[in-house]
């Protein structure tokens, strides 16, 4: 029985990160394109911000973006296993994490850009997380159907 159990965690381990990676490539091929098409910047420094809160602005609609996104990936690992979702959550991040910042090791100047890179890392780690919590919070436990009894 604990081989079971043990061999569908793995199994769902395994899904998570998968679904993780898809999520980021998705991610990554989207903003490319809303950038590549409509710049999101562009429109915040024709409405005249600049300055700090031009980057408040763009941080905002940035994980906010994110999060819309996520959406579809946080529904596949809510319907993994419910009890260990946060454990899900750690193995969909974490490698997309690595891989994305992997290039950070070798160069010593992103010392420099720390802030920057601390940014940055918000929506790549809590856009999942946070919209996975939206959809726990927001859907409800689904009901029996009790339209055929009497």
């Amino acid at each position: 029985m604990r081989d079971m159990k043990l061999h569908a965690f793995s199994i769902s381990a395994v899904t998570a990160a998968l679904v993780g990676i898809a999520q980021t490539y998705v991610l990554l091929v989207t903003w490319n394109y809303v950038n590549a098409y409509s710049s999101p910047a562009s429109a915040l420094l024709a409405f005249g911000l600049r300055g700090p809160p031009f980057y408040v602005v763009s941080f905002v609609f940035g994980f906010l973006f994110t999060t819309v996104l996520s959406l579809p990936a946080a529904f596949l690992l809510t319907k993994l296993r419910p009890d260990k979702l946060a454990t899900y959550l750690l193995f969909a991040v974490v490698p997309s994490y690595i891989w994305l910042n992997l290039s950070l090791l070798d160069n010593s100047l992103w010392l420099n850009f720390l802030g920057a890179f601390a940014l940055g890392w918000v929506p790549e780690l809590f856009a999942l997380p946070f919209a996975a919590w939206l959809l726990r919070k927001t859907s409800k436990p689904s009901a029996s159907n009790n339209s055929l009894q009497r």
